[in-house]
C-alpha cells in the first residue's frame, strides 16, 4: 500500500501550524520593516519556513502498518483509520493510536 499524506486536525494540528506560521510571520514583519530592496533576512526566513512547510508534507503519512507525524517517531498501528466525513475530493480521518490518544487526518484524494 501506498503512503497517503495528509494535513493534521484538532489540537496536535493547530499546535504544531501555529508554530509553523510563526516562522512564516517573522519573515514577513522582517520584509514590512526592512528599509533594504532586497531584505536577505526575511528571504532566508521565508525560504525556511518553505522548507518547513515541504518537511511537514513529506512526514506526515500513513501506510498499512505504520502513522508518522513530523514531530513523532513512527508509529505501528494495527487499526486502519476510519472515514468519518468526505466531500468532493477531500476526506476527514479519524486515527486512534492509543485510548487516550486520537488525531484527525485531513487527505485530499483524487476519486469523486
Amino acid at each position: 500500500m501506498a503512503k497517503k499524506h495528509f494535513i493534521v486536525l484538532g489540537r496536535a494540528g493547530i499546535t504544531y501550524f501555529s508554530w509553523l506560521f510563526v516562522v512564516l510571520f517573522l519573515s514577513l514583519i522582517f520584509a514590512y520593516e526592512g528599509t533594504k530592496t532586497i531584505n536577505w533576512p526575511a528571504i532566508c526566513i521565508a525560504s525556511l519556513f518553505l522548507l518547513l512547510v515541504i518537511y511537514t508534507f513529506l512526514t506526515s503519512y500513513w501506510d498499512s502498518g505504520a502513522f508518522k507525524l513530523p514531530f513523532k517517531a513512527k508509529v505501528n498501528i494495527s487499526f486502519a483509520p476510519q472515514m468519518i466525513w468526505q466531500w468532493h475530493y477531500l476526506c476527514i480521518y479519524e486515527i486512534k493510536i492509543t485510548e487516550l490518544e486520537k488525531y484527525y487526518l485531513l487527505r485530499i484524494t483524487k476519486n469523486y
